[in-house]
């Protein structure tokens, strides 16, 4: 399945929608226009070409505009990040194309700017 229809699948599908939804509108102060889905232990890696290689991380949550991730290991010099990053997605294989919006010690915010394509290099 294709990252993208794997994405609207957890987002608009299923038989938990209606409740996440319902749960979402509760709480006030989460002003987000999409829904954000907390993901279970999908991993994946972050590359930038000011990386010496790509480095391991666990994709926490997911919506269909961004992600948020883990990074796993040592921790990287944000200067290096921002410029941007492909995301890669290691159940899909596939990568996008993202921007650092926020980051939290090993925690990043990621906004994608782009569609999910074939990755552009070797990843592990």
């Amino acid at each position: 399945m294709p990252l993208l229809e794997t994405i609207t699948s957890v987002l608009f599908g299923g038989k938990d929608t209606a409740r996440r939804r319902a749960a979402a509108a509760q709480k006030p102060e989460d002003l987000r226009t999409v829904v954000r889905v907390p993901q279970r232990m999908r991993s994946g890696y972050l590359w930038t070409e000011k990386l010496i290689s790509p480095r391991a991380c666990m994709i926490k949550d997911l919506s269909v505009k961004g992600a948020r991730v883990e990074i796993i290991g040592d921790p990287v010099k944000h200067s290096l990040l921002a410029d941007g990053v492909r995301l890669y997605f290691d159940t899909e294989k596939h990568e996008i194309q993202s921007k650092v919006v926020w980051s939290k010690g090993q925690m990043l915010g990621l906004r994608f700017e782009g569609k999910p394509r074939p990755p552009s290099r070797t990843y592990r």
